[in-house]
């Protein structure tokens, strides 16, 4: 397994060009990865995470995150990308990621960690994913919003986060608008879903948007668009794992730790930043699009197999939505009508690989999430006409997915994606 992982994220780096200053680093000091080989072990992590919300002991001045001098926040500019995701818009905007939007394998996983604590064992297959469904197959980049010119005409989607709709990105959103009820336009965010989220703690001298917050908005976005949109749809991928994690991510990943609160406190200020929203003093909010911003003197979560965010942590997180939404774990949607949400029995897609019941069992859960990734991402590269260049898409899918699977888990050998037939917003991409 440890060679495996050695092979794959040396590969990364081979493949990868036009890296930010973080992925640089990583390229040219190849030890810094011996901690990363030690930590990328997914029997090990799921035995030490009991729960999603682990509490930290310890805090340490390493966790502040820089924004001065070349990770000084600058505005994008008239060609530069931003999208649906606010955490990937400040990395970006911080020179974390390229300023353009524009990333490749190695800054996105490297600065997701860096900079927010995210697992690479989370953060490497999510970007293999996004680079493979939606970027450039030939120079293993993606874009965090939209197509960018220059890759237009490539192979590859190349449609970028923005164009991920029922890919990557979903109906249901933490602040973004379902596709068919704002024409397509997934990336802007819809201000009153976010006043939603920031009047759930009205009081900013005591706010706190952790995970039991989090939840209450789970259910406020999920209902939305079960009662508003006709069309609502929610997949296995795009769903159940990514439009979860995106309100799981927010109190995971964007709390500022300090030595008072190692576990970290999300407040309004802090919110608001990376959301790119102003509060006035009427208490009425503008967004800015593209304007997301990693706040002054903000913490990370600690590093290291304990405290990084991993798919087992988002595992049990999803046990605790799943007691409060659970048709949150379930794949379905409307079928024209507002209110007429069906469900679909996970058995029947996964070829009776995974059942329903085993989205809210935290190691089966975690083997689901890499197994219906190497699954739907062939189907998705087979209608891009790639011709030779699937073979080698495939490849890299495997090769760089495969080591973090744990070889106990069950494979998904016979995928069923005629059930989207039943879904009409399931053709909405």
């Amino acid at each position: 397994m440890m060679q495996l992982v050695a092979l794959l994220l040396f590969g990364l780096l081979g493949r990868s060009t036009a890296l930010c200053p973080m992925g640089r680093r990583a390229m040219e000091n190849p030890e810094s990865f011996n901690d990363l080989l030690k930590r990328s072990h997914p029997e090990k992590e799921v035995e030490k995470r009991q729960s999603g919300t682990l509490p930290f002991t310890t805090f340490s001045e390493d966790q502040l995150i820089d924004v001065t001098g070349e990770y000084a926040w600058v505005a994008p500019g008239p060609g530069d990308i931003r999208g649906p995701c606010p955490g990937l818009n400040a990395l970006a905007n911080h020179g974390y990621f390229p300023h353009n939007g524009v990333v490749s394998l190695v800054d996105g996983w490297t600065a997701t960690e860096q900079v927010y604590g995210l697992a690479p064992n989370f953060g490497i297959p999510l970007t293999v994913y996004a680079t493979l469904v939606d970027g450039n197959v030939v120079g293993d980049t993606w874009s965090i919003g939209g197509a960018p010119p220059q890759l237009l005409g490539l192979l590859g989607a190349n449609d970028g986060l923005s164009g991920s709709h029922n890919k990557y990105e979903s109906d249901a959103s933490v602040g973004r608008g379902d596709y068919y009820l704002y024409d397509g336009d997934v990336a802007s965010l819809q201000v009153p879903k976010f006043q939603a989220l920031l009047d759930l703690q009205p009081d900013p001298a005591t706010a706190n948007y952790d995970l039991d917050v989090l939840i209450q908005h789970r259910q406020y976005t999920f209902d939305l668009s079960k009662n508003t949109n006709p069309y609502f749809f929610f997949e296995p991928f795009a769903g159940i794992a990514v439009s979860n994690a995106a309100h799981t991510f927010i109190p995971a990943l964007m709390s500022n730790h300090s030595a008072e609160n190692p576990n970290g406190i999300l407040d309004q200020d802090t919110l608001l930043s990376f959301f790119a929203v102003t509060k006035h003093s009427d208490g009425s909010l503008t967004w800015t699009p593209g304007y997301e911003r990693i706040p002054d003197n903000w913490y990370r979560r600690p590093l290291g197999v304990e405290n990084e965010y991993a798919p087992a942590n988002f595992a049990t997180d999803l046990v605790q939505i799943a007691a409060v939404v659970p048709e949150a774990v379930s794949v379905g949607g409307n079928t024209g009508t507002v209110n007429s949400f069906a469900g679909v029995d996970l058995g029947d897609i996964t070829g009776g690989a995974y059942q329903t019941t085993d989205l809210t069992n935290p190691q089966k859960f975690t083997c689901f999430f890499y197994q219906i990734a190497l699954s739907l991402v062939p189907d998705f590269l087979e209608s891009e006409a790639l011709g030779a260049l699937l073979g080698s898409a495939l490849s890299l899918l495997s090769s760089d997915i495969d080591p973090f699977v744990d070889p106990s888990c069950a494979t998904i050998a016979n995928y069923n994606g005629g059930y989207a037939a039943n879904f009409p917003g399931a053709g909405y991409k």
